[in-house]
């Protein structure tokens, strides 16, 4: 599913103004400073030391998992891993410590901020997702890619909200920054509520009769039950990779399952889940914690086709060893005038040596919505 299609340059716009006012608290400068890509050339890689140089060899042993939104609850599962933590710099634990607590408050911050925006749904809190049955990967408590739905943040009446409660104070922002905080993300919010993907699954919530509820009831009853513990623990007992790709295969499978308005019901929360987690998490987390993003020199781009804005490159210099998943970037190819998501990153060789080739997703929009690129062309002298 491809929730570009739900993007605007006025949702990036928000998205744009809301972690520009994070980016300007204490704690958010704070914790930004010591993210190994922050740091200036005589921190990083090799150069490494402290926080940033353990954060870099967990990024590198579990990059999946490492996710900087969720570095508070993420990062000490990852120590107690031995075959993670093996070879890790050696780090005074009074300084990890007070790390893991900042880092919390960033996570419990963001964490609100995306609960609120979700209670705006229509429906909420009575979702009828498949998806949201216990055991999920939405839902689970074990190893996702997600930012998981919980039944606390379901009893919470943030709906009746007028902005994510607690923030200000946990990112120790002034007043004035305080309201700012509230009003850009109920600028977010509205701009999500004008989205296509939000219009359609307010739609499908009003197309559903009963016998489509009868049909949810169901899917949701099978997968409780496919997906319990002794389910998950018949398939796999200890491994975290298959039981995670056994959670998705069978909700996969139960969604499939479903017909008429209780399957566009379906597939429309999966437009919002992953609207939301691409602007609201990805982007909103990039553009809060790194600022601006670069603007990279390009080689041998290959322009998106139709209903797929995928581009793919080769980076030009030194310029793209700095470069990872996840990044958000302008290129300096003028074909392409919104910025780019790194999704994947490989090594291509040829008669003319090595060369790093990326694979990015265009964030519709984002030409239009954000401001202009100030940052200069990242080059071999970075």
């Amino acid at each position: 599913m491809v929730v570009e299609h739900s993007t605007s340059p006025d949702l990036w716009r928000a998205v744009w103004r809301m972690a520009d006012a994070w980016s300007e608290t204490p704690l958010v400068k704070e914790f930004a400073a010591t993210l190994p890509r922050n740091q200036g050339p005589q921190n990083r890689g090799d150069k490494a030391t402290g926080i940033p140089a353990l954060l870099q060899h967990l990024d590198m042993s579990a990059r999946i998992m490492m996710k900087p939104l969720m570095y508070g609850s993420r990062v000490p599962v990852l120590l107690d891993q031995p075959l993670i933590t093996r070879g890790a710099p050696a780090v005074d634990q009074s300084k990890v410590a007070a790390w893991l607590t900042m880092a919390s408050r960033i996570e419990a911050s963001h964490r609100v901020t995306l609960e609120w925006l979700r209670s705006r749904l229509a429906g909420y809190p009575i979702l009828r997702a498949p998806q949201l049955a216990p055991g999920t990967p939405l839902t689970t408590y074990e190893m996702t890619i997600h930012y998981i739905w919980t039944k606390v943040e379901l009893s919470r009446g943030l709906n009746l909200t007028p902005a994510p409660p607690g923030v200000a104070d946990f990112l120790d922002a002034d007043a004035k920054a305080s309201l700012e905080l509230d009003e850009a993300a109920r600028h977010l919010v509205k701009a999500l509520e004008e989205s296509p993907a939000w219009i359609r699954f307010q739609d499908s919530l009003d197309g559903l009769d009963e016998v489509a509820k009868v049909e949810l009831r169901g899917a949701r009853r099978d997968l409780r039950e496919q997906l319990s513990e002794e389910a998950v623990d018949d398939h796999e007992g200890s491994l975290a990779l298959p039981r995670s790709e056994y959670r998705a295969y069978t909700t996969v499978e139960v969604i499939n399952s479903l017909s008429g308005s209780a399957r566009q019901y379906a597939d429309a929360f999966n437009e919002v889940h992953e609207l939301l987690t691409l602007v609201a998490c990805d982007i909103f987390g990039e553009l809060a914690l790194f600022g601006e993003p670069w603007r990279v020199p390009v080689l041998n781009l290959e322009t998106p086709v139709p209903g797929e804005p995928i581009v793919a490159f080769e980076g030009q210099g030194a310029a793209s060893l700095f470069v990872t998943t996840g990044q958000v970037l302008w290129l300096s190819d003028e074909s392409v005038t919104d910025a780019v998501r790194i999704e994947a990153k490989s090594m291509k060789f040829d008669v003319e040596g090595f060369r790093d080739r990326l694979e990015g997703r265009v964030l519709v929009g984002t030409g239009k919505g954000w401001p202009a690129p100030t940052v200069r062309l990242l080059d071999d002298s970075e």
